[in-house]
């Protein structure tokens, strides 16, 4: 419920703060460039790979992924499941199997995506709390949303981070929690997507206690590894 996305690439000037987002949860946007994002065995496979695609030899860097995929290479799997859900935006519908009906195949990117998360990928779990949170094609569940982008946030998730304070707070799929929401949203601000600190978050502060707010601040992973998930971050 904010910037809309199943992709990953964020305005990279964009700085979350609580209230400005429309509908209140975070999304990766919806249009993206997925190759920035993408590892290979060797950079210079990763070279020629993206070379491959940028040039328009889309087919046959595809075929690169899905073998990548096959050998079992995690980032190639998390490509193709980036591609299957955004293919009617980014151009791909008349590749294989990417659309159906004009529509990205949204099934067989959930399936990648699980696959993935099965494997304990962050990415995955995120993409997945996202159909469950607000997607056209599935039905809103925030218990499962939750559960998926509480995966995410506690591995690393800024997005997630924010999502889970968000569902705290307003009791989405979670019993209401103060505490909890004021100490996701004290987590998201460590990273470089949320920009509000506790001044954002003031009228949450002001509801608990003294001792609940020292509580919420006492949870907080100072050295927890932020999980970008922007193309600007392998620029």
């Amino acid at each position: 419920m904010a910037p809309v996305a199943q992709g990953i690439e964020q305005l990279p000037s964009k700085q979350w703060v609580r209230g400005s987002i429309p509908r209140g949860r975070a999304r990766k946007m919806k249009y993206l460039i997925i190759l920035f994002f993408i590892f290979f065995y060797t950079q210079s496979f990763a070279d020629e790979t993206y070379d491959l695609w940028i040039s328009g030899n889309k087919i046959e860097a595809i075929q690169k992924w899905r073998g990548l995929s096959d050998q079992g290479n995690i980032d190639a799997k998390y490509a193709l499941a980036i591609l299957y859900n955004d293919a009617s935006s980014i151009g791909i519908c008349e590749i294989e199997d990417f659309c159906i009906f004009e529509n990205s195949n949204y099934k067989k990117a959930y399936k990648l995506f699980l696959e993935l998360y099965n494997l304990e990928d962050p990415r995955a779990a995120y993409s997945i709390g996202e159909y469950y949170d607000d997607h056209w094609v599935f039905w809103p569940n925030y218990k499962k949303a939750f559960k998926y982008f509480l995966f995410a946030a506690e591995r690393g998730v800024p997005e997630a981070q924010y999502n889970v304070a968000n569902m705290y707070e307003h009791g989405d799929g979670v019993k209401r929690d103060l505490v909890q929401s004021i100490r996701w949203y004290l987590q998201c601000n460590k990273s470089s997507l949320c920009g509000a600190g506790e001044e954002g978050i003031s009228d949450l502060i002001e509801q608990v206690s003294e001792e609940d707010f020292l509580k919420a601040k006492s949870l907080l992973v100072d050295d927890l590894e932020e999980i970008d998930i922007r193309i600007t971050s392998v620029r």
